[in-house]
């Protein structure tokens, strides 16, 4: 049984990660941003609905969930064995997501429709990421779970050749 939680700031490579774990362990992959945003970017519930939602997610024996969403952040953490947090550099996540903005093919991650945008409501939220609370959440599982704190596509995917 495993069950990986996979958190960071946008365009830190999660889904992209999540994926490619997912088909090497032969485990099942949840992209919460698929189920909460519709095709035009439009929120599909209140957070508290999707907090029972993500719940309801973590209730299999085994996932890889990647997203944030820091109503439901600790009952994933909580459920999990493996506890990946991709703690990049913020310049450089907002680089990435505003180059990913130029793919127009449809985002695997994404609602079908869906297009990658680089707004300015992404580029606010990954400049008001909340870094330091979000290693601080982390930190609490360490004594008792996996957990994994990577600053760099070399720890990331360093982690992923380990990871079995």
């Amino acid at each position: 049984m495993k069950r990986i939680a996979i958190v960071g700031i946008s365009g830190s490579g999660k889904s992209t990660f999540a994926n490619k774990l997912g088909i090497k362990l032969g485990i099942p992959v949840i992209h919460l941003d698929k189920h909460f945003f519709t095709k035009d970017w439009n929120e599909r519930y209140s957070r508290a609905d999707f907090k029972v939602i993500a719940e309801d997610f973590t209730k299999a024996d085994t996932w890889i969930i990647d997203g944030n969403y820091r109503s439901s952040i600790d009952m994933r953490f909580e459920r999990s064995n493996i506890i990946i947090f991709l703690d990049y550099p913020k310049y450089k996540c907002i680089w990435r997501s505003f180059a990913r903005s130029f793919n127009r093919n449809q985002p695997f991650d994404k609602t079908e429709g869906a297009k990658e945008k680089f707004t300015l409501h992404l580029l606010k939220y990954n400049l008001l990421y909340p870094t330091h609370e979000m290693r601080e959440r982390v930190d609490k599982y360490k004594s008792h779970k996996q957990v994994f704190i990577v600053k760099n596509d070399k720890e990331k995917w360093k982690l992923f050749d380990l990871l079995n």
